[in-house]
């Protein structure tokens, strides 16, 4: 039989762990939170997940501060009738009171009357903040922005971002990652 070292030292190592856990799980929580804000057009939600000083980035456009989030988002909101933000994947890193973390998702989203399909990912910096943990920066990019009925022929070039109305433009990665070339 094996006895659980209880020595000092051991237990503290086993609070660390246990913390680090517990703030990946309150993290990932935070990230659903701010997918089901976004759907649900909650906009009061979605503004009090970000710290005060918060900032969004979407397309080179960086909103800074929660009245520059809130217009982003009201003017997002007025263009997609419908949403459903799908998180995937994450990989989070904790360090004290501060995090960072990359997530992917999906998105099915009405836009102007055009059902689009989008593959994303947010490169995020997380803050507890009165023992609460918030966005303190998220950055979007996406590897594909396709209406659904192109979505053969939108997925088989690198001009992926096809938003209506807009030119296509290229997709912000993979092809933009230094492995995708350099993998040989």
């Amino acid at each position: 039989m094996t006895t659980l070292d209880s020595s000092p030292t051991a237990l503290e190592e086993l609070a660390r762990r246990l913390t680090r856990l517990e703030d990946r799980a309150r993290i990932q929580d935070l990230v659903a939170a701010y997918a089901i804000a976004v759907d649900d057009h909650d906009l009061e939600t979605l503004l009090s997940l970000f710290t005060e000083d918060g900032e969004f980035e979407r397309a080179g456009s960086i909103a800074r501060g929660r009245e520059e989030i809130r217009e982003f988002y009201v003017a997002a909101m007025d263009r997609y009738s419908l949403t459903l933000h799908s998180p995937q994947s994450d990989q989070i890193s904790v360090d004290g009171d501060r995090a960072r973390g990359l997530l992917t998702g999906r998105a099915e989203l009405a836009l102007d009357g055009t059902l689009m399909m989008a593959a994303y990912r947010y490169s995020d910096e997380y803050a507890r903040v009165d023992g609460r943990w918030l966005f303190r920066r998220r950055d979007l990019r996406f590897m594909y922005a396709v209406p659904f009925e192109r979505m053969n022929a939108g997925l088989c070039t690198t001009e992926r971002i096809q938003w209506p109305g807009t030119p296509h433009r290229r997709a912000d990665f993979p092809e933009s990652l230094p492995t995708w070339s350099t993998y040989r």
